[in-house]
């Protein structure tokens, strides 16, 4: 069988592409340019005119979600994957594109979660006259860095415990939606722990509030604070 012409190596590995990646390529004739596209992340690379006979597809823009430029990372991967001339490498330097938005986000998370580590915690205990709303008890539930458990009903209870900025920017953003009565009724530095462990969880009953802070070496001290904070002796 004669080998394949250029173009029509070409047009079978980009509909490779594009079946791997479906509506993440463009390809640009005209330029001889393939932009991939993943969420935020975006690659740019030129082919040459002899590809992929001959040359390899070059890095002309590379970032990530926070628009950092990765272009060198990008060809660094590239050039330790050691790709060979005359054969098909697009997906191959994807792949390395993939990779280092991947190690980025990586050293992001440990970033944040070092700061938040290193930062003072805090600790607050909620009184609502009462939580119905979906749209609100969703809300108490959003935050990713907080651990703590929330009542609906009448009356109302949100626990929330982390980093004290993060603690303190979700109770500004619960206090801006309509209620009947918001009362931050404990606050005091450091962290509880919770029987679920880490993460928000909703709970039906008073009595399984208690459950969920009557947890860990400082288990009787919470859930006394807990009970004190809610008027109930």
């Amino acid at each position: 069988m004669p080998e394949l012409q250029d173009e029509s190596r070409l047009g079978l590995e980009l509909d490779l592409l594009r079946a791997m990646y479906p509506e993440q390529v463009e390809w640009s004739s005209k330029s001889r340019e393939v932009k991939f596209v993943d969420q935020a992340a975006a690659l740019q690379l030129r082919l040459p005119d002899a590809y992929p006979d001959a040359g390899l597809p070059d890095v002309i823009s590379a970032s990530d979600a926070a628009k950092r430029d990765l272009r060198d990372q990008t060809k660094a991967a590239v050039q330790a994957a050691g790709l060979e001339e005359g054969e098909e490498s697009l997906d191959a330097i994807i792949a390395c594109f993939q990779r280092v938005v991947g190690t980025n986000s990586d050293r992001d998370s440990q970033t944040t979660a070092a700061t938040a580590e290193a930062e003072t915690s805090k600790t607050v205990v909620v009184w609502l006259h009462h939580l119905l709303a979906l749209t609100k008890r969703k809300l108490a539930l959003s935050p990713q860095l907080l651990s703590g458990t929330t009542k609906p009903g009448y009356p109302g209870i949100m626990i929330f415990s982390g980093p004290a900025s993060a603690v303190n920017e979700h109770i500004s953003t619960l206090k801006a939606e309509n209620w009947q009565a918001f009362q931050v009724r404990y606050e005091d530095e450091g962290l509880w722990e919770f029987e679920h462990g880490s993460g928000i969880r909703e709970v039906e009953t008073m009595a399984e509030v208690v459950k969920a802070v009557e947890t860990g070496a400082q288990g009787a001290v919470q859930r006394q604070e807990f009970l004190k904070a809610v008027g109930i002796k």
